[in-house]
């Protein structure tokens, strides 16, 4: 909790009956908490990602590589998660990671020709 403590922008615990939840904040170098408004998927990932910081103990640095390199660990490890629970349902997790990689090359050529 030390290391959680020197490096954390914020953290705390929440004791619970059987065990207790260390939460913590993933800085974004927002100006504001509305700077992101016009993207939903940075706005959708930045919160599945702080609910996986919730469940594996990682907090935000305030060394901000090294908060960049851990939220990229964490967003690694939430895909092979999610690929692991495709294959659970039967579906194929490559044709998912090519569906995926097609949407975001649309969106950022859609967000490209708005601009």
């Amino acid at each position: 909790m030390a290391l959680v403590g020197a490096i954390a922008a914020r953290w705390g615990v929440i004791p619970q009956e059987a065990s207790k939840t260390t939460w913590c904040e993933l800085p974004t170098n927002l100006n504001s908490a509305s700077d992101h408004a016009g993207s939903p998927q940075v706005a959708k990932a930045e919160a599945l990602l702080a609910l996986y910081c919730h469940q594996g103990g990682v907090g935000p640095r305030r060394n901000e590589r090294l908060a960049v390199a851990i939220a990229e660990e964490v967003a690694i490890n939430m895909i092979a998660d999610l690929l692991h629970w495709l294959r659970t349902h039967g579906r194929d997790p490559d044709e998912a990671l090519d569906r995926a990689q097609t949407r975001y090359e649309a969106e950022l050529s859609r967000r490209a020709a708005q601009r």
